[in-house]
């Protein structure tokens, strides 16, 4: 059994299954395998059936200014353009909730959240978990800099979800949970989707009508596959990392640490921020998607071969 198997394997929520399925899409990229989905029919594809105008009807109930795929990102949009009076719908394929993870984060950058009334001064200050000062900048066999209020505020994704789905609820926004997006059609005067229900007992499928859609699925959207072709990326960041107790040094951060040499064809750097529960440490590299690249598995395995040497601990 390696040391990912060893540590993942104890944690809840099948972790390890999440990383080896990570790898599974990783994989396509590297040997050129992925199918390319066809979720949106565009306007050189559109049929005569489908290129017809969307009928305007004000009582329809699946009618909407917006509909945004993709709730994690999705609901600061969201929000924001329910505030404002658009009808907004948006729809999750699971349940919206933040992770335990925090994001690291700047007051500076924060205070978009007030500028734009999203959240109250007290309500911004609830969904921060936890800040620290200063952080580092370190090279193998180079300077230290030390900087402050850089990604130095970690946030409490749960609350500050939960407290902008109130919002958005409150707002008169609709929020479609345990929802998943299957196809859209573009019309002249708006879109078409198709969504599915994603309940054991209860796969039913459901037609909604907007004039904008917009897609905040991230890397596995399909219709960021689709407008890709198959196209990689220039360059992929493999990250991998844990949030875990025990750490004796744990008042400052790492914005940017290396302290190995190239290895492997890889360099590999370092990230670490002091959390509520525990500190956050995160190795990441850079690569293209060339076959011979390593799995994100592999990677976990040289994090635990070096975290002791980088945070001075023994695991």
């Amino acid at each position: 059994m390696t040391r990912t198997e060893q540590f993942l394997s104890s944690l809840p929520g099948n972790v390890l299954g999440g990383l080896r399925r990570a790898d599974q899409l990783w994989d396509t990229y590297k040997q050129g395998t992925r199918v390319i989905p066809s979720v949106v029919q565009v306007p050189s594809a559109l049929s005569d059936q489908s290129s017809t105008t969307l009928a305007h009807s004000n009582s329809q109930p699946d009618q909407w200014d917006v509909v945004i795929c993709g709730g994690t990102l999705g609901i600061l949009l969201g929000t924001v353009l329910a505030q404002q009076g658009w009808r907004v719908a948006l729809i999750e394929r699971g349940v919206l909730k933040g992770r335990a993870q925090e994001w690291n984060i700047s007051r500076r950058e924060l205070a978009v959240f007030t500028t734009l009334g999203l959240l109250s001064a007290d309500e911004l200050e609830e969904a921060i978990a936890s800040e620290y000062n200063p952080a580092r900048l370190a090279f193998h066999q180079g300077i230290e800099l030390w900087v402050e209020d850089i990604l130095n505020v970690g946030v409490d994704p749960v609350v500050l979800l939960e407290t902008l789905k109130a919002k958005f609820l409150e707002a008169g926004g609709t929020l479609l949970e345990h929802t998943a997006f299957l196809k859209a059609a573009v019309h002249p005067n708006g879109v078409e989707l198709v969504t599915q229900r994603t309940l054991q007992q209860d796969d039913r499928q459901q037609t909604l009508f907007a004039r904008l859609v917009v897609d905040a699925m991230g890397h596995f959207s399909p219709i960021a596959n689709q407008a890709r072709n198959g196209q990689n990326p220039d360059a992929v960041c493999l990250v991998v990392g844990t949030c875990a107790q025990g750490f004796l040094q744990n008042k400052t951060g790492d914005l940017f640490a290396s302290f190995t040499p190239l290895q492997k064809q890889r360099q590999y750097f370092w990230e670490a921020f002091p959390a509520r529960d525990g500190r956050t440490t995160y190795l990441f590299t850079y690569m293209d998607a060339h076959p011979k690249r390593p799995s994100l598995e592999e990677v976990f395995e040289d994090y635990w071969i070096l975290l002791p040497e980088y945070q001075g601990i023994e695991l």
